[in-house]
């Protein structure tokens, strides 16, 4: 589709040893009751990209994500792992601990194994650069015109990635407004078209 990504390698990821090692770590802790808001918010976006790194490299899965789904289950509602002292899937982590947060850069940082889901970003959050790290993900995202957002000034049309429809209801008081802050404007006759999202594997080229 001529988007550009930055690909994981997942096959490197599953050989490693230090793979084994992170989700040991992760599975350790039992609660995190006395974590800040920061420290809770940069441990479950770890956590959501660990395990998708995980659920691809245990399944050795070449192609999407979605083929580890079955017939009426998504594979973010089938899988479940023990983190944080609760036994979570994929969407619980995004719907009932992330996204109540009230921070919609969560969507930018969290990667769902997919060329058009925003880039993994290079490092794990961390509480103590947790704002600035948010702050450079999504506008890094912002940049990329082939999945996340494009304007057309001939037809006055903002192509927006197909995140910013799911989940419009997170970006308050709405995804105009709330792009503005981003140095994005539009105008009252500015169309909105959603980009195709394409799920296959965002595997390293």
């Amino acid at each position: 589709d001529g988007i550009d990504y930055i690909g994981v390698d997942y096959t490197g990821w599953g050989h490693d040893p230090h793979h084994a090692q992170a989700m040991q770590a992760l599975q350790k802790v039992s609660t995190l009751a006395h974590a800040t808001p920061s420290e809770r918010k940069a441990f479950w976006i770890n956590a959501y990209n660990f395990l998708t790194i995980d659920l691809i490299t245990s399944k050795n899965e070449k192609t999407s994500i979605k083929n580890l789904g079955g017939l009426i289950q998504s594979p973010w509602k089938i899988y479940r792992w023990k983190v944080g002292g609760k036994d979570v899937t994929l969407d619980e982590i995004e719907h009932k601990i992330l996204r109540p947060m009230g921070d919609p850069r969560i969507h930018m940082a969290i990667n769902c194994a997919s060329i058009s889901c925003p880039d993994l970003r290079q490092e794990a959050y961390t509480a103590s650069k947790l704002e600035q790290q948010l702050d450079q993900q999504t506008r890094t995202a912002l940049k990329n015109t082939g999945k996340i957002l494009r304007y057309d000034a001939a037809t006055n049309t903002l192509f927006l990635s197909s995140i910013f429809k799911w989940f419009d209801e997170d970006f308050k008081p709405d995804v105009m407004t709330w792009l503005k802050r981003y140095e994005i404007h539009s105008s009252d006759n500015t169309k909105i078209q959603y980009l195709t999202y394409n799920w296959e594997l965002n595997i390293k080229k």
